[in-house]
């Protein structure tokens, strides 16, 4: 028995728990880390650089800084530099802004200036009745009156009488007309104006009339009233002819026209 046990080799070793203890506390630790790094970096709770993660260095990026006084300008790579600029180097485009311009105004047109009557075609001074005027009327002058208007001329009211007056059976060619104006309110015959002959207006063939040279007989007179007095008028025709004068009225109006203020007004 005894020979027995003095033939086995017992291999325990006095250091040996230590060592198994240490083995233990390491493993602790790892199992640990292996926690720690499942946690923060597989469950996406620590966040690794991309560059680190495939270069294993940190990334390093260089902030372009303007030269002094030249701010907002590209920096011009150094002769012999084969550096790539990041991004689109074109230009941009310039849009111009279109401004609403104002509506145009239509401007006021000018009025018309009066034209100055040409002075040779305005009756001259009124002259005195001549002084053999029959008192009564003729029927032997046929007359007519075919217009009677008013027009303003650089400031001056114009009366023009247009119209035809002939003695029965006599040469209208030899005759000579004139208009007789009479003061409406008081009856008083004032003067009369020689008339100008205008055959051109002659537009009415006389049936049944004895004369010749008929178109003589269509006159107009342009008279200005500038130089009449504020009052009524009525108009009347005397005609001379191989030293006979005869005159007539035109019709039975009370008044022709009237003046006020040197601006002539039709009897409507």
């Amino acid at each position: 028995m005894s020979g027995n046990h003095r033939g086995r080799r017992r291999f325990y070793r006095p250091e040996a728990g230590s060592a198994f203890l240490r083995f233990l506390i390491g493993l602790v630790l790892l199992a640990t880390l292996c926690a720690l790094f499942f946690i923060l970096v597989l469950r996406g709770q620590f966040d690794i650089d991309p560059v680190f993660a495939q270069t294993g260095t940190p990334a390093q990026t260089a902030e372009a800084v303007p030269p002094s006084g030249q701010e907002g300008e590209r920096p011009v790579s150094p002769a012999g530099s084969t550096d790539v600029p990041a991004g689109p180097t074109d230009a941009p485009t310039f849009v111009p802004t279109v401004a609403p311009t104002a509506k145009p105004t239509d401007a006021p047109s000018p009025e018309p200036e009066a034209t100055p009557f040409p002075p040779e075609l305005l009756a001259g001074p009124m002259e005195v009745v001549m002084p053999d005027l029959p008192e009564a009327v003729s029927a032997d002058l046929k007359l007519g009156l075919r217009d009677l208007s008013t027009f303003d001329s650089g400031g001056h009211s114009i009366l023009t009488v247009r119209g035809y007056a002939y003695i029965e059976g006599a040469d209208a060619a030899q005759s000579r007309s004139y208009i007789l104006l009479t003061d409406a309110a008081s009856g008083a015959m004032l003067g009369m104006f020689s008339v100008m002959s205008t055959p051109e207006d002659a537009d009415t063939a006389f049936a049944e009339t004895e004369g010749v040279n008929l178109d003589q007989s269509f006159f107009r007179l342009n008279l200005d009233v500038s130089d009449l007095y504020d009052g009524i008028y009525l108009l009347s025709m005397a005609v001379e002819n191989g030293g006979a004068v005869v005159w007539n009225n035109f019709d039975d109006s009370m008044f022709h026209f009237y003046v006020a203020q040197g601006v002539a007004m039709l009897n409507e």
